[in-house]
């Protein structure tokens, strides 16, 4: 299989003439093979900080008198913030650096931060369909009712997942051998930095727990009463699931419903593979798409958007609620076949008055009934990027 080329390329090199480029995501996902042919493309240098050899050069700042320098793993130096301010305020005129990392490279967009204003932040997310298309940057969604050109590539994304190694392997027992590896990777090396030793085991654990709560609302009590450890500790515990890349949280959207659950969030995986279940394997690719989407759109400007799920005292419930300048947009609800519309997709849509779409795995439908959509998931997913 060709090299894939990823779809915030362009922006990126773009966004490396006016700042420094922070560029975070998840373990294996592909940052150092675009940083790589990013730096390629302006004749620059990267610099690993897991490299010995590199690493010196990084402390003494021997780069900043390059003009385009990748300083890779970055995250991995605990004053990597102080580094980057003090060699932003005297070198930015001459100096473009984009720094990847796996963690911690955004917990400062979150908070008070003394870099505000000297980078742009991207996240890398896994390949999804429309990244797998010939176009890249599609506009924001004009008309959501509407069919996409046919999306190629989903069987092989549900079974193999969106990292680029096994995705292009496409063997089934290249795909378990990379997972094995990744998950001891993820253990052995990024969480032990991060928790005392001794409790790398129950950690494991809850890594192991994860795939069958995936998509449910996710309790903090039952998890801690299954490992034996406090519901604050599980929830520190997924927090650091969070900054790492190995899952993503939504929460339910509470404002104008009656009702309401206002608590509990879900988790879904970067690596959709990882899950079983068919129907929540298939949520979670849907729910990956979406947030790949929002983010990416938040990364460049296009518009302040956050994906949430509804879900009401009477269990009334659909997967996923898109908010656009914190209103709500459109429901997505996925279902594996069922080609009859959810009640509760009716209910809230006709209860906040937007539009409601039910995709589904099954090819070649599409029906439409006043602001519901029913469609083919490989029929609408090319509106996302």
């Amino acid at each position: 299989m060709s090299a894939i080329k990823r779809n915030i390329e362009e922006a990126l090199l773009k966004d490396l003439n006016k700042k420094f480029v922070f560029l975070a995501g998840p373990r294996q996902v592909g940052k150092t093979t675009l940083a790589n042919e990013i730096m390629k493309q302006l004749k620059g240098i990267r610099l690993s900080y897991d490299d010995d050899d590199d690493r010196p050069k990084i402390l003494k700042r021997e780069y900043v008198h390059e003009s385009w320098v990748c300083l890779d793993e970055f995250h991995k130096f605990k004053r990597w913030k102080q580094h980057i301010k003090g060699v932003y305020d005297k070198y930015h005129e001459t100096l473009h650096v984009l720094l990847t990392g796996s963690a911690r490279l955004d917990v400062f967009q979150k908070s008070g931060d003394s870099l505000f204003g000297r980078y742009y932040l991207y996240h890398l997310h896994p390949l999804t369909c429309g990244e797998l298309s010939s176009s890249f940057m599609v506009p924001l969604l004009s008309d959501i009712h509407q069919l996409a050109p046919k999306a190629a590539g989903i069987p092989e994304l549900l079974t193999f997942g969106g990292f680029p190694e096994p995705f292009k392997s496409q063997s089934a027992q290249e795909h378990l051998r990379w997972s094995n590896m990744r998950r001891a990777l993820l253990v052995r090396e990024e969480l032990r930095e991060l928790t005392h030793i001794q409790l790398i085991s129950l950690i494991e654990q809850l890594l192991l727990l994860l795939p069958d709560r995936i998509g449910s609302l996710f309790s903090y009590n039952a998890l801690s009463e299954d490992i034996r450890v406090s519901p604050p500790t599980i929830q520190t515990w997924m927090n650091m699931f969070q900054s790492l890349y190995i899952v993503f949280k939504i929460l339910p959207y509470s404002k104008k419903i009656h009702r309401a659950i206002q608590k509990q969030p879900k988790f879904y995986f970067y690596d959709w593979s990882q899950i079983q279940d068919e129907s929540a394997r298939f949520e979670n690719f849907i729910a990956s798409h979406l947030w790949k989407a929002i983010q990416l759109w938040n990364d460049l400007g296009e518009a302040n958007l956050s994906l949430n799920f509804i879900r009401d005292r009477d269990r009334r419930e659909v997967d996923f609620l898109i908010t656009k300048d914190q209103k709500p947009w459109f429901l997505i609800e996925a279902k594996l076949a069922e080609t009859s519309l959810s009640e509760s997709l009716i209910h809230f849509s006709n209860s906040l008055g937007i539009p409601g779409i039910q995709l589904i795995l099954k090819s070649d439908i599409y029906k439409k009934q006043g602001n519901l959509s029913l469609i083919s998931a490989d029929r609408w997913l090319l509106h996302l990027p």
